[in-house]
């Protein structure tokens, strides 16, 4: 099964003009500024998300060749932020604590 994504519960976020800035619990900050960073970040912050869910998601938004690394790329994209503390795995959604 594919691990789904959602938003640290520490972290918050702000979008302007200049790009997203993204301030994790640690205090560190970063900035996406490029169009399809920003589109992923949005997909995935809506509701938790798949990596997959958000390939599918970016090939269908953009024009984007087959042989693209789009893919790896935004796999990459969300393991970084995983490891930056900015995304968490999301705990199965379909599982009921009794």
């Amino acid at each position: 099964m594919s691990r789904r994504f959602q938003l640290a519960g520490d972290v918050f976020y702000d979008e302007n003009i200049e790009g997203i800035f993204i301030l994790t619990g640690a205090g560190e900050v970063y900035v996406l500024e490029d169009d399809v960073s920003k589109a992923v970040w949005h997909f995935i912050t809506e509701k938790p998300r798949t990596v997959e869910e958000a390939q599918r998601e970016i090939r269908g938004s953009f024009e984007i060749s087959p042989d693209d690394t789009v893919d790896e790329d935004i796999r990459d994209f969300i393991s970084t932020l995983e490891k930056l503390g900015v995304l968490e795995e999301c705990p199965n959604l379909t599982e009921v604590s009794s």
